[in-house]
């Protein structure tokens, strides 16, 4: 009977595993681990259940189990401190840059600067423009006027609901991202 259901069962639970995982060879020692565990305990299978449901809950729970056991073996805090004896406290110092940088501050860095370029993106041209030569480029009010043949009280307006329209963009996203 057991054999029978392995047959019956085996390229369902394949699907799904592979479903979760998207590996053919973690879906198949998943699965494999999941009939381990239905032969193993099948002595407390209740005949009157569906036994495809308790396959199916058998595999998601091999599913995170392997999960966790991978996180266990192969993740590492960078806040663990470290026993080297030396100046170093964790790993995100020892991951530092040449600037004194930690790596949690490059990655903050990172993701605020890649916010506020999408939020950048969705400025309209003149906003962008006058932006990147006043903020990017460093050019003052009277070389932009110049540059854009605008007035110089024009391009102080300009250069402010564009900063005003960016920080709303940034905020939208920001807000976006804590609904998500």
């Amino acid at each position: 009977m057991l054999e029978r259901l392995i047959e019956d069962y085996a390229d369902r639970g394949y699907q799904f595993a592979y479903h979760l995982c998207g590996n053919v060879d973690e879906a198949q020692d998943l699965v494999q681990e999941a009939f381990f565990r239905v032969i193993r305990g099948w002595d407390g299978f209740d005949q009157k259940q569906d036994f495809g449901n308790w396959f199916i809950s058998i595999l998601r729970n091999v599913y995170v189990d392997s999960g966790k056991r991978y996180e266990r073996r192969n993740c590492v805090s960078l806040d663990v401190p470290l026993d080297a004896g030396e100046d170093v406290e964790s790993y995100a110092d020892v991951l530092a840059d040449g600037e004194g940088a930690s790596l949690l501050e490059r990655i903050e860095k990172t993701q605020g600067q890649e916010e506020v370029r999408a939020a950048f993106d969705t400025l309209k041209e003149d906003a962008k423009a006058i932006l990147t030569l006043c903020d990017i480029q460093g050019l003052s009010y009277e070389e932009i006027s110049r540059v854009m043949d605008l007035p110089v009280g024009t391009v102080r307006s300009r250069i402010f609901r564009a900063r005003a329209g960016l920080r709303r963009a940034v905020e939208r996203a920001a807000a976006q991202e804590v609904l998500e």
